[in-house]
């Protein structure tokens, strides 16, 4: 295998405009909502113990066709023409797994029942710093990459993710887990291929 390793951050500012988003309250000004957003900012980090980690790994990819989507990589073959046309002209791929840990669940799970409106917020707050977290992975990685690349996305199915979570090391590196419909657990937790540009 390539280069592999773990890469931990420091919590990096919030996203308010993009939490805002997620809660579906984009462009909104009801000052109700910030107050609420703001509320559970506070209560996240004062309770959520976020942990921004990446447990990465670098792969060759030794054969790539577009036309059929077939594509073998270093201990991967995988089958996406949506991911094929994404990779295509690049030498190797970054794959990785990221989670901000299991802390913002307990916050949604406490709130889904008996206050949805702050649970829904708890939902964006987690999803906006797994993003942020999957960005500052890629922006700050020492080589140009192409945009990231999720199961889910196009024709890669979920049912990857046994293999990504195995070739990375982040049952281990990252506790993440899967359940029978191969989501994740954290939940804020994302996996992605990243082309590197030649």
């Amino acid at each position: 295998m390539s280069a592999q390793g773990i890469r931990s951050f420091d919590r990096p500012e919030y996203n308010r405009r993009e939490i805002l988003r997620y809660a579906q309250c984009g462009g909104c000004d009801d000052p109700a909502m910030t107050d609420m957003m703001e509320s559970c900012i506070k209560e996240c980090d004062d309770h959520a113990s976020f942990s921004y980690r990446v447990s990465y790994i670098v792969l060759p990819i030794c054969s790539l066709d577009t036309d059929t989507g077939d594509m073998d990589m270093e201990h991967l073959h995988i089958t996406s023409r949506s991911l094929a046309k994404n990779l295509e002209g690049c030498a190797e791929v970054v794959v990785f797994a990221a989670t901000v840990g299991p802390g913002i669940d307990r916050l949604i799970k406490k709130y889904t029942k008996n206050d949805p409106v702050r649970a829904l917020f708890m939902q964006a707050i987690g999803a906006e710093r797994v993003e942020t977290l999957c960005n500052l992975f890629c922006e700050t990685y020492p080589s140009k990459l192409r945009p990231r690349f999720s199961p889910g996305f196009g024709d890669l199915p979920l049912t990857i993710q046994p293999e990504i979570l195995a070739v990375t090391n982040a049952r281990k590196n990252l506790a993440i887990t899967l359940d029978s419909g191969c989501l994740m657990s954290p939940s804020k937790s994302v996996t992605a291929f990243v082309g590197i540009e030649n």
